[in-house]
């Protein structure tokens, strides 16, 4: 692999992380048009997949996008000796791209958006006071209409 395609290929992860999605053309045009055999696609749709995943539920309740995040977390941080054709490791290497670089930028990320949200402290609730009269239900709304008043 040329020199110049890895540093395109770094430049494309500074600008992958953080973002919700990447375009194709977006892909091609930091990788200096090198085109992406349909390996190559799949292996950039998982990866891009799980960073998706791993950015969404990293500071998530809800509990579907924990147990999805937890197990984009473990794809991310598994060990380099445990290579499979779909390991972390072995899709950015297919795509060009330095796994320890992008794996240490990922956790990164995660930690200072954590430390933000620990510095903001947690958010307040916020309540709305309305007219008691749109708390009434419809049939409530209906017997004060019925009554005359005299």
């Amino acid at each position: 692999m040329s020199e110049g395609f890895q540093m395109a290929s770094d430049s494309a992860v500074e600008r992958f992380v953080g973002l919700n999605q990447i375009l194709p053309s977006q892909y091609y045009d930091v990788s200096g048009g090198h085109r992406l055999t349909g390996e190559q696609r799949l292996m950039l749709a998982l990866l891009a997949d799980a960073i998706n995943v791993y950015q969404q539920g990293v500071l998530s309740r809800n509990t579907r996008k924990r147990l999805l995040f937890i197990d984009a977390e473990r794809w991310i941080t598994a060990s380099a000796k445990c290579r499979h054709a779909f390991s972390f490791d072995t899709v950015c290497d297919a795509l060009g791209i330095n796994p320890s670089m992008l794996r240490r930028r990922m956790m990164a990320w995660k930690h200072e958006l954590r430390r933000n949200v620990e510095t903001r402290g947690t958010p307040h609730l916020r309540l709305k006071i309305t007219p008691r009269n749109k708390h009434l239900s419809q049939r409530r709304n209906r017997s004060h209409a019925a009554i005359p008043a005299f």
